[in-house]
């Protein structure tokens, strides 16, 4: 027993203890923890190995865990009439999700004297419940690495996103954990986590929050992944209508918990395993809802919206509901480590040797509940009865539906010497129906079949990106993954274009980044020169928060001089095609449609690749069409648009993604408006006068809301605006709104 030695500060321990069992993020989770954002999967890690969120139930959180697709300034909403007035993206649940180590027969450093001792099992884990975890909280932060296309120092063979981090544990065996992610479509759908796990004997003591180091040789080893998996726990198509927010996004795709359990009613996930094989085991696991939220599962006890099936269109004018958050998501075992077990060939056909799928609120293991809250716990179940259950299979006969699903994949057994490692490379994989046909409500039925083949290709696009990287070492990392580049995304603004025109007119402007841009393979030789290699740009415009776009223009880049504007050094399309008050974003699209011949990183060569195209990523925020400000010296002519406004409905209202909003128009430069209630009471101010470029409007939005953040009841109200315009100061004009819902 010897030196390198952890000391955890008493307070450090109780503030984490409080942290973990409470789930409440102060600030100090923000210290280990890292997120994912470049891809549509967003996710959160923690430096202890573990994805998701540490025991907060995600539909209470507001960083990325599962998010799909995201992009910056995304938040989900945190009361019911949000929750259920607003399109959110679809929300894939990773509870509990992680590695875990087991080891058969080890030595273990035993107070008072910390000598070693002969113990039946060691054990860490980051996902099964129980506070006897293995770690130390105090491990150092996420080394964070962001390698952009486009950027000036831009590494090809890197990833674009890349979390790294080290830990010890009390198994003495330490764990690598890395985590990589890419924006380019067609590879944006996954996020691939490398484990490596080192016998380096710094054993972990979490009794004294310290390490010791003792070295021996670890002849059965197990390596485990533990998942529970939902979707689309959250989201705006819900049948459900509570005060409680809780009670009402939780059955929003299906998890009805306790409530829906000891009322007779049940979860609502299918399971898959898909390998090829008899056994049933599966490269890829994943979980998709019961029908797409197509209707409210036939079990369900929860009330549901009064016309349900009206207020969930997208389109008043669509036959079908629009689906809810139609998906599957999952994990694919990318590689590992051959076991000793003799019968394995091939270290990336990554088949686990125990595989178990169990439901958390109905199921028991040796007669034990697993509720994961309460029972499956290392203190409840014993060391020796988690090696029970991770070293047995259990898949259910039965697939319909009525499963909330935890995973459990098991490894090995492994014989570890000082030194020796093990590695697990899987990846966090989605797939969904078309956004286009959801939100036509999937009138073909093609769900859950399109859902089912967009994860197939997305896994077996993370299986590609593996073989392409894996065993390549770039500037000191022994990369587990590598993708062919996209161009990059243009820089885009879009700015109002109106004023002094009788027309919506938006101004799309980006720049020529794509073309100024030259990206080497792994081979060092040139794989796209966006002088010679772009074919040309693409103009998108979209409302829907989920990525759901509509092509404006396809400009070959034989023809992009013609946008070319010399004053602001950027290319300019003119989008005529609007309405006053009705907001989008827009994005630039870069493509190259005849890729050259790519050698990855570890120097497989790769030809025929399809057409590359730039990500979503530098979309620009919402922006409407504004018309200037008038002049008020000869009268006034201020009116509300729309008046009344009529929930959810399209001619009375600008619908999504503004569905609230309400524009006084015709206004001065610079004026006051004060909204009151039919007595009198004043509910909000709204100063309007120019952004903060400056820029002058006749317009001015409001979203119902009262000064104090609270959404207006309906009825009828009474506007009063003040100009403080020059040689109008002072001038008023009233009128009356009403909102019906």
């Amino acid at each position: 027993m010897n030196g390198r030695i952890y000391q955890l500060k008493a307070l450090s321990i109780l503030i984490i203890i409080i942290i973990f069992i409470t789930g409440n993020p102060i600030s100090l989770r923000g210290q280990w923890k890292a997120t994912h954002t470049r891809g549509k999967l967003w996710e959160t890690i923690n430096n202890i190995g573990f994805i998701g969120d540490l025991g907060a139930w995600d539909y209470e959180e507001t960083s990325g865990i599962g998010f799909y697709p995201g992009f910056s300034g995304y938040s989900f909403p945190t009361f019911e009439e949000d929750a259920n007035g607003w399109i959110t993206d679809a929300n894939f649940h990773n509870y509990r999700t992680g590695p875990a180590l087991v080891v058969k027969s080890g030595e273990q450093l035993v107070a008072p004297d910390y000598s070693p001792q002969q113990q039946e099992y060691l054990l860490y884990h980051s996902s099964f419940s129980g506070a006897d975890h293995g770690i130390l909280w105090n491990n150092p932060p996420f080394k964070k690495t962001k390698n952009f296309v486009g950027g000036a120092d831009f590494n090809s063979s890197l990833p674009e996103e890349m979390n790294y981090c080290e830990f010890p544990t009390a198994t003495g065996i330490s764990v690598q954990m890395r985590s990589m992610a890419w924006s380019f479509p067609d590879y944006d759908d996954f996020i691939i986590y490398d484990y490596t796990f080192i016998n380096t004997g710094d054993m972990v003591i979490p009794s004294l929050g310290e390490v010791m180091h003792h070295e021996q040789t670890l002849d059965s080893v197990w390596v485990v992944f533990h998942s529970g998996i939902q979707v689309s726990t959250k989201g705006h198509l819900n049948f459900h209508y509570n005060t409680d927010f809780m009670q009402s996004a939780a059955p929003a795709g299906g998890f009805g918990g306790w409530d829906q359990l000891e009322h007779g009613g049940t979860y609502t996930d299918y399971f898959a395993f898909e390998n090829n094989k008899a056994d049933g085991k599966g490269l890829l696991f994943y979980s998709r809802d019961y029908n797409g939220g197509r209707r409210p599962h036939p079990n369900d006890t929860y009330g549901k919206m009064p016309n349900w099936e009206e207020q969930l269109k997208y389109d008043a004018s669509f036959e079908n509901i629009e689906l809810q958050d139609p998906a599957c998501f999952g994990f694919a075992f990318l590689y590992r480590s051959l076991p000793q077990d003799g019968e394995s060939t091939d270290p990336f056909d990554a088949d686990p040797n125990y595989v178990n799928v169990y439901n958390d609120e109905g199921d028991s293991f040796q007669g034990r509940s697993l509720d994961m809250n309460e029972y499956f716990s290392t203190a409840r179940l014993s060391k020796k009865g988690m090696y029970d259950f991770i070293t047995h299979n259990r898949i259910p006969d039965e697939n319909n539906g009525d499963m909330y699903c935890f995973y459990t994949n098991t490894f090995g057994p492994y014989s570890m010497s000082p030194g020796d490692t093990v590695r697990l490379i899987l990846a966090e994989v989605a797939g969904s129906l078309d956004l286009n046909e959801v939100i036509r409500g999937d009138p073909d039925h093609k769900y859950p079949d399109s859902s089912i083949a967009d994860i197939r290709r997305n896994a077996e696009a993370a299986r590609r990106a593996v073989k392409w990287g894996y065993g390549a070492q770039v500037e000191g990392i022994n990369l587990a993954a590598d993708v062919p580049e996209s161009p990059p995304a243009p820089n885009c603004q879009a700015t109002n274009a109106s004023v002094g025109a009788d027309t919506a007119i938006i101004s799309v402007e980006w720049d020529r980044l794509a073309e100024d841009t030259e990206i080497k393979d792994g081979s060092g030789e040139v794989f796209y020169d966006g002088s010679e290699d772009l074919n040309g740009y693409r103009i998108y415009r979209g409302k829907d928060k989920r990525g759901i776009w509509e092509l404006l223009a396809n400009i070959p880049i034989e023809e992009a001089e013609k946008y070319w504007n010399e004053e602001s050094g950027t290319y300019q399309y003119k989008d005529t095609d609007l309405q006053f008050g009705f907001e989008s974003r827009y994005y630039v699209q870069a493509y190259n449609a005849d890729p050259k011949t790519w050698v990855s990183a570890n120097g497989t060569t790769v030809e025929d690749l399809g057409e590359l195209v730039s990500d979503d990523y530098n979309m620009t925020p919402l922006i409407g069409a504004r018309p200037g400000p008038v002049s008020i010296e000869e009268g006034w002519d201020v009116f509300v648009a729309p008046n009344p406004f009529v929930e959810g409905d399209p001619d009375r209202s600008f619908g999504d993604p503004t569905p609230y909003k309400i524009e006084f128009r015709n206004l001065p430069e610079v004026a006051t408006i004060k909204i009151f209630t039919l007595s009198g009471d004043l509910v909000k101010i709204i100063e309007h006068g120019p952004d903060e470029q400056g820029n002058l409007y006749g317009s001015a939005a409001w979203h119902q809301r009262s000064d104090a953040g609270l959404r207006v009841a309906p009825g009828v109200y009474i506007y009063a605006i003040e100009s403080h315009t020059e040689l109008t100061k002072g001038k008023r004009t009233v009128g009356k709104l009403m909102i019906v819902r």
